[in-house]
């Protein structure tokens, strides 16, 4: 092959490698626009429903009633979405090695939710992108140094799953865990109580785990699986933090089994919180 032909085969291959670059810039802009579209939908507007009563759960069991009061100030009006910031590690299934990640979330119970995160895998390698549920859909797309995608995913499981994700993190927006907000409790024991919530057209029921003080120990509930079925959940609050009249998680631990079979996947610290 003569020089001339190498330099019109490179030639070919270097343009062809531009449009592909160029085809995947366009995806990665696209989903962008997307999340951005969703995060900003998912804001509430308006006014917030009322302030809390703390006579309004009076005759719930009494881990719901430490809880719930616990969680919400009184007379605090009742926002519909929050915003978090948060920071820690993940490590995916199969693997044994933590990553570190960056995170931020908007979340809006009984609507969506969408959660966008980095995550550095080497110096100078990372995957970011989305998680997201919205108008009964869920998904994820994530792609190598926010070009290549490596995971895409959606469908009913998926969806069902991100579903049942936003109702497990409730508990980030109290708001929704009181009865005027549909929530149906009933008591375990002492420390325990389930809350049954609905989106859509799931229906799932967590049971919290609440100290003699009110504080959230223990969340665990089954959740949907991506792959279909569920799969027990559980997600461990280590520490609390007070943000404008609600208390919340600030540090938790989640993963999936139960007992001998659990395998923890996402360290988190919630950095920053903002109510709406």
């Amino acid at each position: 092959m003569s020089p001339a032909s190498h330099r019109r085969i490179a030639a070919v291959l270097a343009l062809g490698g531009a449009a592909a670059l160029g085809a995947l810039g366009v995806a990665t802009a696209r989903h962008r626009v997307h999340t951005h579209r969703l995060r900003r939908s998912l804001r509430a507007r308006g006014p917030p429903d009322g302030r809390f009563d703390p006579e309004s759960v009076a005759d719930l069991p009494p881990p719901a009633r430490r809880y719930l009061r616990h969680a919400i100030a009184p007379r605090r009006p009742l926002a519909r979405s929050v915003a978090l910031e948060l920071t820690g590690s993940f490590r995916g299934e199969g693997q044994t090695d933590w990553s570190p990640i960056a995170a931020r979330q908007v979340l809006s119970p009984g609507r969506g939710f969408v959660w966008e995160a980095r995550l550095s895998l080497a110096p100078g390698v990372w995957l970011s992108g989305a998680d997201w549920y919205a108008d009964g859909r869920g998904g994820q797309r994530f792609a190598l140094l926010g070009l290549l995608p490596v995971v895409r995913a959606s469908g009913p499981a998926v969806s069902r799953s991100a579903a049942g994700r936003l109702l497990g993190e409730s508990v980030f927006l109290p708001a929704a865990l009181l009865p005027g907000s549909g929530a149906e409790w009933d008591a375990v024991d002492d420390r325990r109580a389930r809350v049954a919530l609905s989106v859509d057209d799931l229906t799932t029921t967590l049971t919290l785990v609440v100290a003699e003080s009110g504080a959230l120990r223990r969340v665990e509930f089954d959740r949907p699986w991506a792959e279909g079925g569920t799969r027990p959940f559980r997600v461990a609050v280590d520490r609390e933090q007070t943000v404008a009249g609600f208390t919340v998680p600030a540090t938790i631990r989640a993963g999936w089994g139960r007992a001998g079979d659990y395998r923890e996947f996402y360290r988190v610290d919630v950095s920053h919180v903002v109510f709406r």
